[in-house]
């Protein structure tokens, strides 16, 4: 459960008082883990995180969100993100997703690890922190773009800067995502496809990556996901391939978890597919969410 933290500032010289809200929170994991057929090892982690906001006199709110393991990296823009909201829409710095990947994503994952993300397609934004993202909604239509870092090499003066642009769209219980990103040659197109129906919930998400060079082949990617919540449990499953190699690779895993409340869950997932030629990876465990 969030701590709340209310940090009095002194900064205001004029009449009355700002305060900003500071919720320190986290999540952790202990279980055991098998990947690629290899031997049954522990894994465990835990993670600190921050998140701060406060509003202007005008109106205008702002914030950011850093982990504790991350610090040094939140000094510089490389880690964690700060941002401010207003009629304008919202405007994120530090590392921030790319416009394509905030409005499409990733299908889901399984297990209490992630067992190699096979479930996520290929995006190119990211690499050039700290970044911008900015966003804005109106009624069910939220509208994206984000940049790299300008001129982020000194020494460099011809380095291509990450651009990228999305739109979503909600109409009921279903969403629409599409976005383009280009770095110099190198473009990705992104579209994805979302629904819930009661108790359940699909994702199928499609990404096409071309390099810019004519002699070699570009890649497609896919993911298409489904979970089904029963109760304390939910049950998940994925399927992802791309046009990798002669003959691509296929994915695929299955997943199970239990909520024990209180922010704590029994989460387990199986993965096998083409990347995983020893054998299938596999991780059972709890997590925790405080």
């Amino acid at each position: 459960m969030k701590r709340v933290l209310l940090a009095s500032t002194a900064l205001v010289m004029s009449a009355g008082i700002a305060a900003a809200e500071v919720a320190v929170g986290g999540d952790g994991r202990m279980g055991v883990q098998s990947t690629d057929g290899g031997d049954v090892k522990f894994s465990s982690r835990v993670r600190i995180s921050f998140t701060a906001s406060g509003e202007t006199d005008n109106g205008l709110t702002f914030g950011g969100s850093i982990r504790a393991d991350n610090a040094s990296g939140g000094s510089g823009g490389t880690a964690g993100s700060v941002h401010v909201a207003g009629a304008f829409g919202k405007v994120a710095m530090g590392d921030v997703d790319s416009a394509a990947k905030a409005a499409v994503g990733h299908a889901g994952g399984v297990g209490y690890t992630g067992l190699g993300d096979w479930n996520e397609i290929k995006y190119i934004g990211g690499g050039n922190d700290p970044s911008a993202l900015w966003n804005y909604t109106m009624g069910d239509l939220t509208m994206y773009a984000s940049a790299g870092n300008p001129n982020y090499d000194d020494a460099d003066d011809d380095e291509d800067v990450d651009l990228s642009g999305a739109l979503s769209y909600s109409l009921g219980d279903v969403g629409f995502g599409v976005g383009v990103e280009r770095r110099g040659d190198l473009q990705t197109v992104a579209a994805g496809v979302n629904a819930t129906l009661g108790d359940a919930s699909v994702k199928l998400v499609y990404g096409s990556y071309d390099d810019g060079d004519a002699s070699t082949d570009n890649v497609d990617s896919y993911g298409a996901s489904a979970s089904f919540v029963s109760g304390s449990a939910t049950f998940s499953a994925f399927a992802s391939g791309n046009s990798k190699g002669m003959d691509g690779q296929d994915h695929f895993g299955i997943g199970a978890s239990f909520d024990l409340g209180g922010g704590a869950a029994i989460k387990g997932g199986f993965v096998d597919g083409d990347a995983l030629p020893n054998g299938a990876s596999f991780d059972l465990g709890l997590t925790m969410s405080f």
